[in-house]
């Protein structure tokens, strides 16, 4: 893994589906329409989440790490991507970047909006498979046509109405011709839109962060929901791309990474803290998920180092 990449590790799931307030924010909805937000490096909007809707996002500063399905990969300034309905994705600038207070473009826009246009220009066959098929695994375009594209997604921003939809049109087509073009996640990864079967998710996910730093077992949290243990694994780990004991591991390895940076604490106080149950098994992990030790990570972020 890359060292700098794995500063970042993606937060908790957050699916936006069972959260009414940043549904509303976002204007999520099945209504065939176009909308437009940015924001900035230190935004809540920032989290491990998924959607209804499609996302075309452009990065225009800092840099970090971006995970799209169970692609993990850097961002930079002008990249482009695209993910599909109930994609989960998130963008996590570098820790030492300067906070930028505009960091995203990013245009939303509904599949029954897509359904409609792919109903109305059936010639258009680069863009159906473009919208309805790849970006089922989420894609990421050239940064040349980031740039380019920047103009238009100002434009969508400035106008509603026809223009808006003739800006949003232009830039389709220029994604469907862009022949650098790559798919991200290595499998389809479309997480449940199902209300209920979100509603769940977000439960189990809400019980892990809220217990991480005890015994937090598949079945307890299989309990909790009312299903088996076999049933409530498969759930998981197809709505998230996670095994539950990974998902656990990597909770509280994010936790630790907060309380080396922060807290004076010993590694050793650390790694029980956050519900380890052995110092060798907290480095092995720590070791996997950041490519570094907890010693390196806290050197690295100039903080003196506690006695063991």
């Amino acid at each position: 893994m890359n060292r700098r990449a794995a500063l970042s590790l993606p937060p908790p799931m957050a699916d936006t589906s069972a959260l009414g307030r940043e549904q509303d924010l976002l204007g999520l909805s099945d209504e065939p329409s176009i909308h437009y937000l940015e924001h900035g490096s230190r935004s809540r909007l920032i989290r491990w989440h998924y959607h209804p809707a499609y996302e075309l996002h452009l990065i225009v500063s800092t840099e970090g790490t971006a995970y799209v399905g169970d692609y993990e990969g850097r961002f930079a300034p002008y990249t482009l991507m695209l993910t599909g309905p109930n994609v989960p994705h998130n963008w996590v600038t570098d820790a030492e970047c300067e906070p930028s207070p505009l960091r995203d473009r990013v245009i939303l826009f509904s599949e029954a909006f897509v359904r409609r246009c792919t109903e109305f220009f059936p010639s258009a066959r680069h863009v159906k498979s473009l919208l309805l098929e790849e970006a089922r695994y989420g894609i990421q375009f050239s940064s040349e046509l980031g740039r380019q594209l920047e103009p238009l997604f100002r434009r969508v921003s400035d106008h509603p109405g026809l223009r808006r939809v003739a800006s949003f049109f232009e830039m389709v087509e220029a994604l469907a011709e862009d022949t650098a073009r790559r798919p991200l996640s290595s499998r389809p990864f479309q997480a449940s839109a199902d209300p209920s079967q979100s509603m769940k998710l977000h439960r189990a996910v809400a019980f892990i962060d809220r217990h991480y730093t005890g015994d937090v077992s598949l079945r307890a949290v299989a309990d909790r929901l009312g299903m088996s243990e076999s049933a409530f694994s498969r759930f998981f780990h197809q709505h998230t791309g996670y095994r539950f004991i990974d998902y656990v591991n990597q909770t509280r390895v994010q936790h630790a990474c907060e309380k080396l940076v922060s807290s004076p604490a010993s590694i050793t106080d650390i790694c029980y803290e956050v519900g380890f149950s052995n110092l060798s098994n907290f480095n092995r992990r720590f070791l996997s998920l950041t490519g570094m030790t907890p010693r390196e990570y806290r050197i690295r972020h100039r903080l003196p180092v506690a006695d063991l």
